[in-house]
């Protein structure tokens, strides 16, 4: 297991300080608002929709936040804003803090290990890992080394904030994809070739307005080529990027007018050109996992002390995965999780998930009682065995400047219909519901078994706010697919849509059907309210 983090930049004080002095430019009015923007994205500060006010976020590498991290984030918290926000690029976020206050907020992070550097515009981005790695029973190897590899990589080249538009990465550690490796700029997937650490290279991912998924650049590179990797594929990027229209500038729509053959040989030729230039291989002393990966996520249980556990590759150890709503965490909360995983867990940390979820892992199965009852302890719903734990949801326009709708409004409504409707642990536990506020996909709406995207229709003359119902994506290597858009709905219309879907499939599913084998099947053709034919 993991137990490192990534050392912050050397530079990290003089690029604050320098930040500072742009944020009193700003305030003083010597630099204008268009200005200021090009300054405080960079840092991942966003405004919000109330003026004043600025979104704030974090790099968590691999989203492990050690207890010490935790709870100094948590007193941050307490002082700007009060709550943070768990995102789906494993990160923390503050909301509501005045522009003059965040130099301070970033020296404070720093401190304590934490950066904000490159978090937004056009630089790499946080490096997702799987929340499991290191201690799934199935992975290939442990990623997470190589994940804090990378971002060790990004933060000290000065060209990483001069790209021409954002560059994504992620690891994972077996073909089940829990990374979503399949559908970013760079995805690098776990593979063992006669007992040696690899991983197969895929590129020109992602989702958005655009969303394609990724070509295979290679089926297998040493574990120690990963920075190399990334280095190839951002200098492709930086290169052949389009830097003239902003809506075609992501790596993507390069894979896309190269071709996927042509593609893999620019990637295997600039690959070759980053070991010449002397780029170091990064240290790949990982065990290669000697039991057969069976390709699928780990397998959780509800234990009889109600936590949602996951048996670990550790004998006697597990992992216990925490819910908060729509990612949304006080920062007593914080704090509380803070103690409870150094009481409790052998890593001593937190481990923020894809799912805007909290897994606490490495605890010995005869603590659960004790883990339980300190969960119950903080008052926060954080083992709620309800519809909420299954949606997924970006800020929307509650906060976000680009956000058509409040898409935690309708999490709210369509968590309670599901609820109210009375339908099935078991049925639910199959459903990953993902909800967006604008067509971007902060929220990942085109990866979820139901996936919805804010938008603007006519109805009667009038403009009238909307989303876009996608159904049926799968996620895995070699068969990841979006979902697919079947209708647009008025907000109020899509609750009791979504219920009366997710009851189609209750109803007339097979055993053991998915609902992406569900939704290819002439029953869901004949039958399911989305095909409008039922």
């Amino acid at each position: 297991m993991i137990t490192e983090s990534c050392a912050l930049p050397a530079d990290l004080s003089r690029d604050i300080d320098a930040f500072e002095r742009d944020v009193a430019a700003f305030t003083s009015g010597a630099l204008s608002p268009v200005d200021f923007k090009p300054k405080h994205v960079p840092w991942g500060i966003y405004e919000q929709r109330r003026d004043g006010a600025f979104m704030v976020r974090t790099r968590i590498s691999g989203g492990r936040l050690p207890a010490s991290q935790a709870r100094a984030i948590a007193l941050l918290g307490r002082d700007h804003g009060g709550i943070l926000h768990l995102t789906t690029r494993e990160n923390l976020q503050f909301h509501d803090v005045a522009i003059a206050q965040i130099p301070d907020l970033m020296r404070a992070l720093q401190a304590v290990g934490v950066a904000c550097k490159f978090g937004g515009g056009n630089t790499p981005r946080n490096v997702v890992a799987c929340p499991h790695a290191g201690v799934c029973p199935h992975e290939v190897f442990d990623v997470s080394p190589f994940t804090h590899a990378v971002t060790d990589h990004l933060l000290k080249l000065p060209a990483s904030p001069l790209l021409p538009r954002k560059f994504k990465a992620a690891f994972s550690g077996c073909s089940a994809d829990c990374a979503l490796a399949m559908v970013t700029d760079i995805g690098l997937i776990a593979k063992d070739r006669d007992g040696k650490a690899g991983f197969s290279i895929y590129g020109g991912g992602g989702m958005g307005g655009a969303p394609r998924i990724a070509d295979r650049l290679a089926d297998w590179i040493p574990a120690g080529d990963a920075v190399r990797a990334f280095e190839a594929l951002r200098r492709i990027f930086d290169r052949l990027g389009d830097r003239t229209n902003r809506a075609r500038a992501r790596l993507r729509f390069v894979a896309a007018k190269l071709g996927a053959e042509e593609f893999a040989a620019l990637f295997k030729s600039e690959l070759d050109a980053v070991i010449r230039d002397g780029i170091p291989a990064c240290p790949a002393g990982v065990a290669v996992n000697t039991a057969p990966p069976n390709q699928s996520p780990p397998d959780s249980r509800l234990d009889a002390s109600g936590l949602t556990v996951f048996d670990q590759r550790q004998p006697g150890r597990v992992s216990v995965l925490l819910q908060p709503p729509l990612g949304l965490l006080g920062w007593q909360t914080l704090l509380g999780l803070a103690d409870l995983v150094e009481r409790f867990s052998a890593e001593s940390a937190l481990h923020l998930t894809p799912r805007q979820e909290v897994l606490i892992r490495s605890v010995r199965e005869a603590d659960l009682p004790e883990v339980s009852a300190a969960v119950n302890a903080l008052n926060a719903n954080l083992n709620a065995d309800s519809a909420a734990s299954r949606i997924v949801a970006c800020t929307g326009a509650a906060t976000c400047r680009l956000g058509i709708v409040d898409s935690r409004i309708l999490a709210g409504a369509l968590a309670g219909a599901l609820d109210q409707a009375g339908i099935p642990a078991e049925i639910l536990k199959a459903f990953d519901i993902r909800i967006n506020g604008c067509p971007n996909c902060c929220g990942w709406h085109p990866v979820g078994d139901i996936g919805l995207s804010g938008a603007l229709q006519k109805h009667d003359g009038q403009t009238v706010p909307s989303y876009r119902i996608h159904l049926g994506a799968r996620r895995g290597e070699g068969k990841t697919r979006f979902g697919t858009m079947m209708k647009v709905l008025p907000v109020d219309a899509v609750p009791g849509f979504v219920v009366s879907v997710i009851q189609d499939y209750a109803l007339n599913r097979t055993k053991g059907q998915s609902f992406a084998d569900y939704c290819d099947s002439d029953v869901f053709r004949t039958s399911s309210p989305a095909t409008g034919i039922g």
